[in-house]
């Protein structure tokens, strides 16, 4: 218990051996601590001049003998809270570089059907956080088996526990997005040859593109971080739905 906590604060558990024994003990040669961490004697020494790097343990010369001390419970407390108040001055750098990076377009790939079951429910999940419907557009192809089962089943029901609404445009008739069509559903048709689609668009929490394909040839999703290109899909999305809408 006591080895794990220490872990968990950028201990080995070598480390956390030797300074528990270190505490325990008190004032000691390297060869008794060894003794009762249960490591040998050199591996104790070097670790014990690791934590000495780190503030942890001080060693002490006594008539030319080397004695080593560990730090209190409290004094290690006091460390890591000055490791957290050294964090927060720089915070603010920090933060600015991280805004800079997430400024920047991001993708990611999922391959597969069982990575494509997690970005739906991924999108699922999101709406937990969103205050504007998803908008979706859905094609008309025929889909792969094993993706049309779990829709049926697995998908229809965990999407029933998230209410936020769904504005969606389908491309054709599609018989098969009308099986899972529930009272959250907007859907606008759109029977005209010019707009075919071979997967499904979502726009969703602000500036993520989701691009689901899980018709027969290809089963994959994609996820485009983009506020530029969610702004410019979301007009196209509301200017179909305008002029078609009726």
């Amino acid at each position: 218990m006591l080895i794990d906590t220490l872990k968990h604060y950028g201990f080995s558990e070598k480390e956390a051996k030797v300074y528990l024994a270190n505490l325990e003990l008190g004032n000691s040669i390297a060869s008794s601590i060894a003794r009762k961490a249960g490591e040998n004697r050199v591996t104790t020494y070097s670790l014990l001049k690791e934590l000495m790097k780190r503030g942890i343990v001080h060693e002490i010369n006594k008539d030319g003998v080397k004695y080593f001390s560990a730090i209190s419970p409290k004094d290690l407390i006091k460390q890591e809270e000055q490791k957290i108040e050294r964090l927060k001055w720089v915070l603010p750098e920090l933060l600015a570089i991280s805004n800079k990076y997430n400024s920047k377009t991001k993708v990611y790939f999922y391959e597969g059907f069982e990575r494509l079951k997690e970005l739906f429910k991924e999108i699922v999940d999101a709406g937990a956080n969103m205050t504007e419907p998803y908008l979706t557009f859905v094609g008309t192809l025929e889909m792969e088996p094993h993706m049309k089962e779990f829709l049926e089943t697995e998908f229809i029901e965990y999407r029933m526990k998230q209410n936020t609404p769904t504005k969606a445009i389908i491309a054709d008739n599609n018989s098969n997005y009308a099986k899972y069509h529930v009272d959250k559903h907007d859907t606008l048709i759109i029977n005209d040859p010019i707009f075919t689609m071979g997967n499904e668009i979502v726009l969703y929490e602000g500036n993520k593109i989701g691009v689901l394909s899980y018709f027969s040839k290809e089963v994959y999703g994609l996820v485009i971080e983009s506020e530029v290109l969610h702004t410019a899909l979301k007009g196209m999305f509301h200017l179909i739905w305008k002029a078609y809408k009726k």
